[in-house]
């Protein structure tokens, strides 16, 4: 990856004007245009006065800075009405930013809505070469393309028929092929693969793969987390038009998570009843916390992971974990406020920084009661290894679950970048499984 800077945004705002009716349109421009004309200051802060209470501005970003290198795969999330359409926008250069810049070096092809850039009148084949002129390419070099674009959108005799005859699902998969086949330097994709079927998203993530391969840098905008962490070395957090976080992709994913706060409830927690801490198994965790190698770690820890440990199947702190084997992950938390719903997890992820596998006491039906400002708890997660021999990292949440959305919570302490956990194949057994994990499975005869 090159150090060149392809995008690169300072104090990048976009501001638009909410009028309070209609015709302010009309006759807001008339009274600036008036105060200008006037000598007098004390008429003109007048007259600007009373056209500024006709419209207010929305700022859809505000001061956003950010460089994106040569071969960079950079992910951009953050809730609806976030900023992140608008962003891509003005690195596309559809929209004209308010005040800042933003320069971009090379070839941009943008996937910012389904069907722009189509003439819905013309037939596919001739939107390919409409496009194609649009990026700069001459007949010449479409035609020589044009059988590359139609394989890999695979619409078939739809190409020769007007775009406005097509779904969803075969816009987006000319547009996706027209997009991919035109040599970008800078690729943008928002939201597009979201309409195509599973069998066409794959083979678009596997030419995303190919093309930041070679030296493009992608600019993705998806609510799939996964998709963001799967494709993307780096991630931009956006809330209500300001950048809030800019590192690695599970972290931001967290970050975003953790903006949504569950609804504040009435009254005070009150403990509830579990077993009380065995001071031994407290202080064999203690000495055998992981959580100073830890390589990152966010949170205001209203409810905080004190130490964790990792152990094999005799009870002794390890690393090394035979193919197949358990392994136990004991987690010792304590709560610095009243949480009325507490949620704890662990996350494994794979070399490539994938996630591999993530559950904790919600998934797995295991309530936690509600804890007191003091209180600990010390919980053991067992995990079977099924997982192909290789090095893989731990994270461990502690959050508040939301018992309106049981897919949204907030998050108090995440630590992140444990390991490495190494899973190995010792005995040289026959691979059981092929893949990440294995699923069950059994064979029979009928």
């Amino acid at each position: 990856m090159s150090d060149e800077p392809l995008i690169e945004a300072k104090g990048l705002t976009k501001a638009y004007r909410i009028w309070d009716r209609p015709s302010s349109r009309l006759t807001v421009p008339l009274i600036e245009a008036t105060s200008r004309l006037l000598p007098k200051a004390l008429g003109r802060r007048s007259l600007a006065g009373s056209a500024a209470a006709k419209y207010r501005d929305f700022y859809a970003l505000r001061e956003v800075g950010f460089s994106v290198r040569r071969g960079e795969a950079t992910g951009i999330i953050g809730r609806n009405g976030s900023g992140k359409s608008t962003l891509l926008q003005l690195i596309a250069g559809t929209l004209m930013p308010t005040s800042g810049m933003v320069s971009v070096t090379g070839r941009v092809s943008a996937l910012l809505e389904l069907g722009s850039g189509f003439n819905p009148d013309f037939s596919g084949r001739e939107n390919v070469f409409l496009n194609g002129a649009i990026y700069g390419f001459t007949h010449g070099e479409m035609v020589e393309r044009m059988d590359e674009i139609a394989a890999f959108a695979d619409i078939g005799d739809f190409l020769e028929q007007p775009v406005r005859t097509y779904s969803s699902g075969m816009m987006m998969r000319l547009a996706f092929a027209v997009a991919v086949n035109v040599q970008p330097d800078v690729l943008i994709i928002d939201e597009a693969l979201a309409v195509g079927d599973v069998f066409f998203s794959q083979k678009c993530f596997q030419r995303i793969r190919e093309i930041v391969h070679r030296g493009a840098t992608l600019i993705f905008v998806s609510h799939d987390m996964g998709a963001v962490q799967s494709l993307c070395d780096r991630a931009l957090l956006l809330n209500q038009g300001s950048l809030l976080f800019d590192g690695a992709p599970e972290d931001c994913v967290s970050r975003y998570f953790n903006l949504h706060k569950p609804a504040a409830r009435s009254g005070k927690a009150v403990a509830g009843v579990h077993a009380p801490v065995d001071p031994a198994a407290r202080a064999g965790v203690l000495q055998a916390d992981i959580l100073p190698a830890a390589k990152s770690r966010h949170g205001d820890r209203a409810l905080e992971v004190l130490a964790a440990a990792v152990l094999d199947g005799h009870g002794a702190a390890t690393w090394d974990f035979e193919m197949m084997h358990r392994a136990s992950v004991r987690m010792l938390l304590r709560a610095n406020a009243e949480i009325r719903m507490p949620s704890v997890g662990v996350q494994v992820h794979d070399r490539m920084g994938q996630l591999v596998f993530a559950a904790g006491t919600s998934q797995l039906r295991f309530p936690l009661p509600a804890l007191a400002k003091g209180q600990e708890i010390l919980l053991e997660f067992r995990i079977a290894l099924n997982l192909q021999p290789g090095a893989y990292t731990l994270s461990l949440d502690a959050a508040e679950f939301d018992e309106e959305n049981p897919n949204v919570g907030v998050f108090f302490d995440r630590v992140g970048g444990l390991g490495p956990l190494n899973v190995a194949n010792h005995g040289g057994i026959t691979l059981p499984f092929y893949g990440i994990a294995q699923l069950p499975m059994d064979i029979s005869y009928l």
